[in-house]
């Protein structure tokens, strides 16, 4: 029988869902859903009351479209300012009496690894392994097998300030919601819109939503580093508010409707000022408006990127983008002019076949906490769930409050 497993995007925008069944490590998706998102802001839960009814609002909406009453397991893509990676490596010394690479050993050199020093303020929340080091040999996938007596792990550990990892596990909590793990969103928007090829050749992973920006960089094959930018696409709609003179709901509508930064034939549309009179906008004039603040988006996701050792000049493979602000008419086109490298938009292929290219982008978070999982937790029962054990760890911390 399947396993039915399910992922929550929790943006400050929307909630994502996606719930699939699990066969021989592909997913079949069964149900999804997007809900507001209220009381979460630029990946922090400033209303846990208002965070866990969104949350309960789209997963009961996911599980009513599945035709399920529960799911077995459910992981949570997460982001913001509090997330970080660091690059670490384990090393460990291979005891079979033939020095041949067993898979426990992987697992104590990667357990070596993630044994590194944090600040005692941070939890490790997720991990990825770059790659292998056998006897000085460099660039080893799978080290299974091999003959050797040192083993070295590389990995990137993502970590998360511990109040605010507690402030979601309360959320959650409080939607009754049990979370198995956490995926940072970058890293899951990557697993899902990303291919192969350009991993290998060298690639970023732009995912613009809306007060956070995500990064992911792809060197050679691996995720060489992560990055957060407190800016999006609302950004876009509060200057089309402010300029215009109307709602933050009107702007929205102005930008999905009129939003493009290509020479296109003129339009207009009506629309509601703040003293409630009907006015008429053009293309053109919503053009001039959003065209400063995409430049000074694609301005800080380089300068993002100089910062992370990795200019586009050494980036082959160049910008993928997704996220609902790639959905911005001709933003691909400008992107790749505007910084001179190619650039292309990208959602998961699961939720093209529901939705379509464009609708589908929204659930690129969702679908790739998933497929992260997949790649790394066995589906076998286990003693102590990933909740409790982050629980467990927050004692020290909280028992003083509690004395």
């Amino acid at each position: 029988m399947a396993d039915t497993v399910g992922a929550i995007d929790l943006g400050s925008t929307k909630i994502a869902v996606v719930v699939g069944n699990v066969l021989e490590k592909n997913i079949e998706i069964i149900g999804f859903s997007i809900s507001p998102s209220k009381g979460i802001k630029y990946g922090v839960i400033v209303d846990i009351q208002e965070a866990s009814n969104s949350i309960k609002d789209a997963l009961n909406k996911a599980i009513k479209i599945a035709g399920i009453k529960n799911i077995s397991r459910l992981y949570a893509a997460i982001s913001g300012e509090k997330v970080a990676a660091i690059p670490s490596r384990g090393m460990i010394i291979v005891k079979s009496r033939e020095q041949e690479v067993t898979e426990k050993d992987v697992e104590r050199a990667i357990d070596a690894a993630k044994a590194t020093s944090i600040p005692p303020d941070r939890e490790i929340i997720y991990h990825v392994v770059r790659g292998f080091r056998l006897d000085g040999q460099d660039g080893i996938v799978n080290p299974v097998g091999m003959i050797g007596t040192r083993l070295e792990s590389d990995l990137l550990l993502v970590t998360h300030d511990k109040i605010q990892l507690r402030n979601i596990i309360n959320t959650l909590e409080k939607a009754e919601v049990n979370i198995e793990g956490f995926v940072p969103q970058e890293i899951a928007a990557a697993e899902a819109v990303l291919t192969p090829e350009e991993k290998k050749l060298g690639v970023v992973m732009v995912d613009i939503g809306g007060d956070l920006t995500n990064l992911a960089i792809y060197r050679e094959g691996c995720l060489y580093s992560i990055g957060i930018l407190k800016l999006g696409g609302e950004r876009i709609t509060r200057d089309l508010a402010i300029t215009l003179r109307i709602s933050t709901e009107e702007a929205e509508k102005v930008k999905k409707i009129l939003g493009t930064l290509k020479d296109e034939e003129e339009e207009t549309l009506e629309v509601t000022s703040l003293q409630e009179r009907k006015i008429r906008v053009s293309t053109s004039q919503v053009r001039e408006i959003i065209k400063p603040r995409v430049e000074e988006i694609l301005e800080f996701i380089q300068k993002k990127l100089e910062e992370l050792n990795s200019p586009l000049e050494i980036i082959p493979g160049g910008i993928v983008l997704t996220g609902g602000t790639a959905l911005l008419d001709g933003i691909d086109e400008f992107a790749s002019n505007y910084l001179k490298v190619p650039v292309r938009i990208s959602a998961p292929s699961q939720m093209r076949s529901f939705l379509g290219e464009k609708d589908a982008v929204f659930y690129s978070s969702a679908v790739g906490a998933l497929e992260s999982f997949l790649k790394t937790i066995s589906f076998e029962d286990k003693n102590k769930k990933f909740l409790d054990y982050l629980k467990e760890t927050f004692n020290n911390i909280f028992r003083p409050f509690k004395e």
